[in-house]
This record gives C-alpha cells, sequence and structure tokens, in this order.
C-alpha cells in the first residue's frame, strides 16, 4: 500500500450570504447532500461524520475511499476540516469566506486528499498524476453540487441527517 496525495484550490461565489455558507461548510449533514460519489455516510458526532465512497477503479487498480472527517468551524468566516483516526483517505482542507454584499458570498476552497492505494512503492511516480487528476475531477464536481445547492436554497429546507 501506498500514500499518494494531491490538492487543489478554487473560488467561486455564491448568492447566499455569508453566515449560510459558513453553516453550510460545518454541518456535515448538509455536506453529504453534495457528495456525488458517497456510497454512505456515517454520523459520528455533530461535527464528525464516516465517509464511505463508491469503488473506482483505473490501471487494474481498484479503491474504495474510507475515511472519518472532523469540522471545524475555527471563525465566523473560516471552517476546517481534517481526517481523524485510520481509513483508506486522508482529508485536511479551509473554506474561507468572505462577504460581497448581504446575499452574496465568495468562497476560498483549498482541500488536500491523500489515498492509501493498493500499489507498489515503485509504482508511485505513474499514479501521482492519476491521482491529482481525480481529486482535482473530485473537488470540482463537489464544488459545482454546492454552488447549485446552495443558490437553489436547498439548505434552508433541508431537515439534516
Amino acid at each position: 500500500m501506498t500514500w499518494i496525495e494531491a490538492s487543489h484550490q478554487r473560488t467561486f461565489e455564491v448568492d447566499v450570504p455569508p453566515e449560510e455558507i459558513a453553516q453550510f461548510f460545518s454541518d456535515p449533514s448538509q455536506i453529504r447532500h453534495c457528495m456525488r460519489d458517497l456510497e454512505t455516510g456515517e454520523k459520528v458526532d455533530d461535527q464528525t461524520w464516516r465517509w464511505i465512497l463508491e469503488e473506482v477503479g483505473a490501471k487494474n487498480i481498484t479503491f474504495q475511499g474510507d475515511y472519518t472527517v472532523r469540522y471545524t468551524r475555527e471563525e465566523d468566516d473560516v471552517v476546517t476540516w481534517k481526517s481523524e483516526g485510520e481509513g483508506t483517505m486522508r482529508t485536511e482542507g479551509r473554506a474561507e469566506f468572505e462577504a460581497l454584499g448581504s446575499d452574496r458570498t465568495r468562497v476560498e476552497y483549498e482541500e488536500t486528499l491523500a489515498s492509501d492505494l493498493p500499489i507498489p512503492r515503485l509504482a508511485r511516480r505513474v499514479f501521482r498524476p492519476i491521482v491529482a487528476r481525480e481529486v482535482k475531477k473530485g473537488v470540482e464536481g463537489f464544488l459545482d453540487e454546492v454552488i447549485s445547492y446552495l443558490n437553489a436554497g436547498e439548505h434552508r429546507s433541508d431537515d439534516g441527517e
């Protein structure tokens, strides 16, 4: 098994007040609605969830992400998250919010994901660009879902879990 890590950053704007988007990013029961490849999400506590992703494959290697993440609201305008415990994935990230008016917010989002892949260490060089591409695709897809979800106001009517 070999850990391979990749990061991605994106800045975007949504038609949502900063407080609402901060609440969204600090509430895993909301976040789960935007995770495209989620197989299961299990609440550990109010701020911590275990995520199990659908199995994926590339170059005759299959992988299923399994990780537990704690989400923390650091300040009114910052939410961070970090993996806890064991799993086949680790994540660490930060979302920072800037008001652009009463109902518009700029979000600076950055995330680093690492996967423990069933490959020999010597193959790391071959798989690093594949993992980087998949991380970028996954983060971009997640954020596209977040933007749609927030702009549609679905977070306002969600009943949580």
